[in-house]
């Protein structure tokens, strides 16, 4: 059962980076004091480990699907942010690799006219602030990568989102020059092979540096 976060929770949520576009993984302390491992969707509603294949893996399964099917708030004591290498050890929904994650990556400043873009389930994207910037830590891609995706299909296998449903939404980011980012590959995840440019916006974005979003094939 999925469950939803009260309104301190978001908040809380929104100020801690993302561990790929559009999720977080977390642990939360459960209203009987459970201890739960999952993702997070747009910040607003939690998915436990041991549930996701169940509620994340029938095709196409919608957020708001997702968010009508879940508990209502108060089931969530606690939640905190947790880094995806803590699970990269249990080997169920991530694969230990090679490649260079974002996370890892050293911070590099943006070049100028240089832009990139989010693809996004959510067309109220909670990372998109309300003056069109993005909050710090979120990830997005590159206009170069974002030339292999034609689907949202596309994109939630490039970029190994954990929802089946397809990433139809696209924000363009078009940051001040200078803006610091860190960029690498995604790494497979969530039985999807990854493979794309990821790429960290550190501190966000500024104001109006971001519009959309623009909508593509489901596949």
């Amino acid at each position: 059962m999925p469950y939803k976060l009260d309104f301190q929770q978001i908040r809380e949520l929104l100020t801690q980076p993302e561990a790929g576009m559009g999720y977080q993984i977390v642990e939360s302390t459960m209203r009987d004091y459970d201890s739960l491992k999952g993702v997070v969707l747009n910040a607003d509603v939690f998915i436990p480990f041991e549930k996701i294949q169940k509620i994340m893996g029938r095709q196409y399964v919608s957020y708001s699907a997702i968010l009508l099917e879940a508990e209502q708030p108060g089931y969530i004591r606690k939640i905190r942010v947790i880094s995806k290498e803590i699970e990269l050890g249990e080997g169920k929904y991530f694969i230990k690799s090679n490649i260079l994650p974002a996370l890892k990556a050293n911070i590099t400043l943006t070049c100028k006219s240089e832009n990139f873009k989010r693809f996004s389930d959510y067309k109220n994207d909670r990372r998109i602030t309300a003056s069109g910037g993005l909050l710090a830590g979120t990830f997005a891609t590159t206009e170069e990568d974002a030339r292999n995706v034609k689907t949202g299909t596309d994109a939630i296998n490039r970029y190994a989102m954990p929802s089946d449903e397809p990433a139809i939404y696209v924000f363009t980011v078009k940051p001040t020059e200078k803006t610091e980012i860190r960029r690498g590959t995604v790494e497979p995840a969530y039985g999807k092979p990854g493979g794309g440019v990821e790429v960290i916006f550190v501190n966000g974005s500024s104001e109006k540096t971001v519009t959309g979003p623009d909508t593509i094939p489901a596949k």
